[in-house]
């Protein structure tokens, strides 16, 4: 091998590894700084003042500062909150304070506004219902600020849709339908689509009365919306329990007997014999004070039989209808789409015939009717107003869409003023008025 020179060692810093602990010690020395950048270009102050606290007094509000002082300018957010009167969404219950607005179009933030923006005189539209009359009595006993309640089974709780909009500026809602214990539900498929309409299963699926009391009582207290219970169950004794535990839940004004639910085994036998149907109601009206609403069948043989025996027993109001039973099959597997075979039809293609119940039912009782079943707009809660009804609950028409109940609301009032109305009441029961002279024709086949 040939020789060769000896390299030369030359002595070099050696490269350790740095530990975890010395990294995010190097990467911490900038953060600050880094930060104190952010929040200057957030809050549009330069990084002097974010560092001190202090304000440059040579230096002029932002862009952002003066769009958000001129957006806010005048604003009273203490006496009002800011709805959406196109879309029918209003701003939550709890509403930020005037100190907070103003802090936020001050451009020298953390220090106290001295803009001089003012926020006391920028108001917004009304409500589309605000001066209108729509005020009635849904039940004897029960007076609402307007006729638009919701239905129950397709509302939950209230505390729900109360994330989509301010639901006070309803008459009433009706809650799911709570039985004594907690119920499971019906087993799969629970719901199937229909033209103009839906098919349901659910089967009373809730988690019962005391746990229903307890879990909601604070939230529907603050709702500033009244509650009323639907009531479900399988005897008489079933029903007095729900009530005895519902009683002296805040924001309950009412009940309403669910005497007629069409999927739950052995549910209709009440809703369809008029003297059982008494015998729960006059059961339960010797429990509360509160007004009791009988939910009627369109499944009974006689539902104006049923109507006049409920009203005998002392209900105070009756609603018409529930579901109408019905089927789908499933023509691959050929059997019944749901899980119990039939369930209980809803949406508009059952309005024409609870319309047709309601008209009949109120020639036959003097105490207040809820109409119910397929009302989508206010030309639908017309029909059944006029048909007699001095209410009318939404249901399924929240599920495509969740704002249908103020959407109602809003149509009723403006009929009201175009058509120069003294109230909504006006025109309840004018159908039957036109038709008072003349002969009532039964249908038959």
């Amino acid at each position: 091998m040939p020789w060769r020179r000896p390299r030369k060692r030359v002595e070099r810093a050696s490269d350790v590894k740095r530990s975890e602990e010395e990294a995010l010690e190097q990467k911490a020395e900038h953060e600050e700084e880094d930060q104190a950048t952010e929040l200057a270009a957030l809050d549009g102050a330069s990084i002097v003042e974010a560092a001190t606290g202090e304000r440059d007094q040579d230096r002029g509000p932002g862009d952002l500062a003066t769009k958000l002082r001129d957006a806010v300018s005048g604003l009273d957010l203490d006496e009002a909150s800011a709805p959406d009167v196109a879309s029918g969404r209003a701003s939550r219950p709890r509403r930020p304070k005037r100190e907070a607005v103003e802090a936020a179009a001050s451009y020298e933030r953390p220090l106290p506004s001295t803009s001089g923006a003012s926020a006391s005189s920028l108001s917004f539209s009304p409500l589309v219902e605000a001066g209108v009359d729509l005020q009635i009595e849904a039940a004897r006993g029960l007076r609402l600020k307007n006729p638009v309640l919701t239905a129950s089974g397709t509302f939950g709780q209230g505390v729900e849709y109360a994330e989509l909009f301010d639901v006070s500026r309803l008459g009433a809602i009706v809650n799911k339908g709570t039985t004594p214990s907690a119920r499971p539900g019906n087993p799969q498929y629970r719901i199937a689509e229909t033209p103009s309409g839906i098919l349901n299963s659910i089967g009373l699926e809730n988690p019962g009365a005391a746990a229903v009391s307890k879990k909601y009582a604070k939230a529907w207290a603050e709702l500033g919306v009244p509650v009323i219970v639907n009531v479900a169950g399988y005897s008489v004794a079933d029903y007095v329990t729900v009530v005895r535990e519902m009683e002296g839940t805040s924001g309950v004004v009412a009940y309403e007997l669910n005497v007629s639910c069409p999927n739950v085994e052995g549910g209709m036998h009440f809703g369809c014999d008029p003297g059982l149907a008494a015998d729960v109601t006059r059961a339960v009206k010797a429990e509360t004070d509160k007004p009791v609403i009988v939910k009627l069948t369109p499944n009974a043989p006689d539902v104006v039989a049923v109507a006049r025996a409920c009203e005998e027993a002392g209900a105070d109001g009756l609603t018409a209808i529930n579901t109408v039973l019905g089927m789908r099959i499933d023509t691959t597997k050929r059997k019944p789409i749901l899980g119990t075979g039939s369930g209980g039809l809803s949406g508009p293609a059952i309005r024409p015939i609870a319309v047709h119940i309601t008209y009949r039912v109120a020639q036959a009782v003097s105490i207040p009717i809820v109409g119910a079943g397929g009302v989508t707009c206010a030309e639908d809660a017309l029909e059944f107003l006029m048909a007699g009804a001095s209410a009318v609950q939404v249901g399924t028409a929240t599920f495509a869409d969740p704002l249908a109940p103020i959407t109602v609301v809003e149509g009723l009032a403006r009929y009201v003023r175009e058509n120069g109305l003294a109230s909504i009441r006006d025109i309840i029961g004018a159908a039957q008025r036109k038709r008072a002279k003349e002969p009532e024709t039964e249908y038959r086949e």
